[in-house]
């Protein structure tokens, strides 16, 4: 590739193209498939697919050869080789089949079926800078910057693209960059492009940041009106657990010891509510995703990272939730609540301690 040539930082490059929804055939079975796609060979140095059938070295390097998805093979040649078979492509060209690869996961930043040879399109040996629809991945050297790349870029763009600008216009290059006009390159990391893509027209599936920030302040949200609900639940109950305080005061337990009480208590119950979510979840997923057309999963116990975090939301949520409960249900004193749950008066001039339900205490 002219990039891995021109500038020292990069490693390898790989373009990719989308020729959009095609009609594929073999013998008695066409399909109409819209993930077709050209690439140059390097495209197997820049990412990793991994080989079923096929040599990733030489899979793309002639023209007019294709490598297959799993899925793919599978429906236009079902238990047949599918390596040195010939699909028809469009009804006007043939593409001998080099390769087969796994399918590519859901998740990934594009998806294909079919990845032909770049070399297969005139257009791939096109001198023209200002005006493509290529899609260029670029492999750096170890230790190499996305800072220290692009500050090569605007050498490059006087070197081939101004000429084309000014042929195009017909007025120099650098009046052009004096009346406001501007063409730049620049980078973007793989791992953004989903949530941060500035890209236009990317032909990969991307969101929006912004999507996130919503939805995760949704869900705060909810969890933040879930905990006020368990606190007014908690305290509503507060007459029911007096007689338990008072008893165990009179027994005696510390405040310390029944906030703690209380505090796993509600830890416990967010712990127990988080494993049925997570069980709902696993049972449910399926649905939605058929439903939605989506892709999801959980693999929580895939990424520990995650797992960790949502453990650590679900106690922290119980903290939160229990702690007005804990201090409120610990701050009752045995002298108010009687072992029945009524109230007890103290006539401490008299002899004895009527406890409302006829009997009588001695005052010490």
């Amino acid at each position: 590739m002219r990039a891995a040539h021109i500038i020292p930082d990069v490693e390898n490059a790989a373009r990719l193209w989308n020729d959009g929804r095609v009609l594929i055939s073999y013998e008695d079975r066409r399909f109409y498939e819209g993930d077709f796609l050209f690439a140059d060979s390097t495209v197997f140095d820049v990412f990793t697919f991994p080989f079923v059938q096929g040599n990733p070295k030489t899979a793309l390097t002639k023209p007019f050869t294709v490598v297959l998805s799993a899925t793919a093979a599978q429906r236009y040649f079902g238990a047949e080789n599918p390596i040195g078979k010939t699909l028809r492509y469009d009804n006007r060209e043939d593409y001998e089949v080099t390769g087969v690869v796994q399918d590519v996961p859901a998740t990934s930043h594009f998806r294909f079926d079919f990845l032909a040879s770049m070399t297969s399109r005139e257009r791939s040996q096109s001198p023209v800078w200002i005006s493509n629809s290529f899609y260029t991945y670029l492999l750096l050297v170890e230790g190499a910057t996305a800072a220290g790349v692009e500050g090569r870029f605007p050498a490059l763009v006087r070197k081939y693209a101004a000429p084309q600008f000014e042929q195009a216009v017909g007025q120099r290059y650098d009046e052009l960059l004096a009346s406001g006009a501007r063409y730049d390159f620049y980078l973007q990391p793989l791992t953004e492009i989903y949530l941060h893509s500035k890209a236009e027209n990317d032909f990969a599936v991307t969101s929006n940041i912004q999507y996130l920030y919503i939805l995760s302040a949704v869900a705060l949200f909810i969890l933040l009106i879930a905990s006020i609900n368990f606190m007014n639940l908690a305290t509503a109950r507060s007459a029911n657990r007096a007689r338990e305080v008072g008893l165990r005061k009179v027994l005696g337990s510390a405040r310390g010891q029944l906030v703690r009480q209380f505090l796993g208590e509600s830890v416990l119950m967010a712990m127990i509510a988080l494993v049925i979510a997570l069980v709902l979840i696993e049972v449910l997923l399926p649905a939605f995703n058929g439903l939605s057309g989506k892709a999801l999963s959980v693999g929580l116990f895939e990424n520990m990272g995650m797992l960790a975090t949502v453990v650590g939301l679900a106690m922290g949520v119980g903290l939160l939730a229990g702690v007005y409960p804990a201090f409120v249900l610990s701050a009752f004193k045995p002298l108010v609540v009687s072992p029945k749950g009524t109230l007890a008066i103290h006539f401490c001039s008299g002899i004895n301690l009527w406890d409302g339900t006829g009997g009588t205490l001695q005052c010490n």
